[in-house]
């Protein structure tokens, strides 16, 4: 019986505790008006981000709309790039090591057509070290990096959609 009770007390200070510090599951922004819709679109012709965004947002209870006439807010996916370059070489001058770069340049706006985000970059970096009696492993080394890295950039994005200040004027606006 005491066991029982001590599991619910403490059980009870760890649900209290995490309610005060404002702990709370990663979802859909809270900031955008309720029962409002997002409609995501990219310039691009297949956007991974863009697809892999809806996805995430629709199945966190964010409504999304079926096109942007009825949605409103837009985001738009502008680009989307993914980058390799060579940092350190070794003593036979190949590369030793390289800087992975995933990039996504966006916009917001609203159903007025008044921009709320406008050219905000989100990147991503990581360190892939290189070995040439390696080439398969690091190459699946490098697919597993750039898997992580596009899903941190869609949760970078979706920080950046809940710091929208949405009933913010045009001058009280941060671009």
């Amino acid at each position: 019986m005491t066991r029982r009770f001590i599991f619910f007390l403490s059980s009870c200070l760890v649900a209290a505790t995490l309610a005060g510090c404002g702990w709370h599951l990663r979802g859909a922004p809270k900031n955008l008006p309720p029962g409002s819709q997002l409609y995501i679109t990219a310039e691009g012709t297949q956007s991974d981000i863009a697809v892999r965004l809806t996805r995430l947002l629709e199945n966190s209870g964010l409504p999304m709309a079926e096109s942007p006439l009825v949605a409103d807010y837009t985001l738009i996916i502008h680009e989307e790039v993914e980058r390799k370059r060579t940092v350190a070489v070794d003593a036979k001058g190949r590369a030793a090591e390289y800087e992975l770069i995933t990039s996504a340049k966006y916009s917001v706006s609203d159903s007025d057509g008044r921009i709320l985000l406008n050219n905000a970059q989100a990147d991503v970096y990581r360190t892939l070290e290189w070995d040439d009696n390696e080439v398969v492993s690091k190459g699946e080394e490098e697919i597993l990096l750039r898997e992580e890295m596009r899903r941190e950039l869609i949760n970078r994005i979706i920080d950046r959609l809940r710091r929208i200040d949405v009933s913010a004027g045009p001058e009280d606006r941060a671009y």
